[in-house]
């Protein structure tokens, strides 16, 4: 007899709550979309096991020309970034109760060379509660405080986007306020914790599983101003970075993250921005580069990196849009911790779509990419993908 899968749990959680959901309960609701991807390059940009047959894998994983065993053309068809969200809204005593549920198939287990299936991975889970004077809480996981999680994010057919970017999901609480100030705008300020972690020492002499929990979370605020033109953000985040030594001797290096971002719209132009620069904070930008490493003294030394992206979207009419975008990053070089040779130092990307909305509920969408690379020792890499999809957003 098979047993249960994770799918057959969500449905059933979703099934409770629908028939839980009366006349003076929350309002729940199910929504997601079916995404299927076609994706034509003339490298094999797939990520580990080839077998994982992975779509879109960034700019990361673009070979350098020495490596001939991925010198071979391919074509995929994915379904696995498909989603399903559950969002539930109440207001108690005035205060605006909302939360949500959020999974994907778009993991690296699974079978893609037989039955392809593939398991469902929790995205988001959170709460949120929002007061009438403007301050509002978060708990559970959504994307990081640092993240421009809504400011200045290209509409791409690729799911993993440009190279320069943020995006992490972070365990975290929040907390913030928003101040409507009329024709100006409205301001946000926000700020929280989130789960620090430490990932890629490379190291015999420290157990990876050390970096999954650091002694103190991190750090995180950001401010923003929103308005129906033109709108910004900045954050910071911060917090140390902590290893324990065969033999018990503690290395500690403080960890850093910036970014600034904005876009504005002039229909039927949007214009956008982003910059970032972050040492020792490699979980945050999706990554694309090492969080730290030891030297050969066994001393703790942090990575830095910097990145861009700029990009314009053109709206041909309100179903159709032409958008680009061009990213950069770049990590600076540490000879202590040997990252030099085939380690990647630069990373650039061009991605140029059009997208068209039709039948209400169905998108479809065709994009070139092309990604460039280089290591530390001059080896270059370039990939050229042709990319489609089409959605069905439930």
């Amino acid at each position: 007899m098979r047993k249960p899968s994770l799918l057959f749990f969500v449905l059933a959680f979703v099934g409770v709550a629908l028939v839980a959901a009366g006349p003076a309960a929350a309002a729940v609701s199910v929504s997601g979309y079916v995404k299927l991807d076609v994706q034509y390059s003339d490298k094999i940009m797939v990520t580990g096991v080839p077998a994982s047959g992975a779509p879109s894998p960034g700019v990361a994983a673009t070979p350098l020309d020495t490596d001939k065993e991925r010198d071979n053309k391919q074509t995929i068809l994915d379904a696995r970034q498909s989603r399903i969200r559950v969002t539930f809204d109440d207001t108690v005593g005035g205060v605006k109760m909302s939360g949500r549920i959020e999974s994907d198939f778009y993991t690296g287990d699974g079978n893609a060379l037989t039955s392809n299936s593939r398991h469902l991975r929790l995205r988001h889970a959170f709460a949120r509660a929002d007061h009438p004077s403007g301050f509002f809480l978060l708990a559970g996981q959504f994307w990081s405080i640092w993240m421009n999680d809504t400011i200045a994010q290209p509409n791409l057919v690729d799911f993993t986007g440009p190279a320069g970017q943020a995006i992490a999901r972070q365990p975290q609480l929040r907390v913030g306020w928003r101040n409507p100030m009329g024709p100006m705008g409205t301001l946000v300020l926000e700020g929280g914790v989130e789960k620090h972690s430490v990932r890629d020492l490379g190291s015999a002499a420290v157990n990876e599983a050390q970096g999954e929990g650091q002694r103190t979370p991190l750090l995180v605020g950001k401010v923003s101003w929103l308005h129906s033109i033109f709108q910004a953000e900045s954050a910071l985040a911060v917090g140390n970075n902590t290893v324990v030594l065969a033999g018990g001797d503690d290395e500690t290096k403080s960890a850093w993250a910036f970014q600034v971002s904005a876009q504005a719209t002039i229909t039927p132009v949007t214009l956008f921005a982003h910059y970032q620069n972050q040492k020792g904070l490699g979980r945050l930008i999706n990554g694309d580069f090492l969080t730290a490493g030891l030297t050969a003294a066994n001393k703790l030394e942090n990575i830095e990196s910097q990145g861009f992206y700029v990009g314009a979207s053109f709206a041909l009419s309100p179903d159709t849009s032409i958008n680009a975008v061009l990213g950069w990053a770049k990590a600076d070089q540490d000879t202590s911790i040997g990252f030099t040779g085939a380690s990647l130092e630069k990373h650039q990307s061009i991605h140029v779509n059009i997208l068209q909305k039709f039948w209400k509920n169905w998108q479809a969408g065709v994009e070139y990419q092309r990604y460039n690379v280089e290591a530390f020792d001059g080896t270059e890499g370039d990939a050229n993908l042709l990319h489609g999809a089409i959605w069905y957003f439930f």
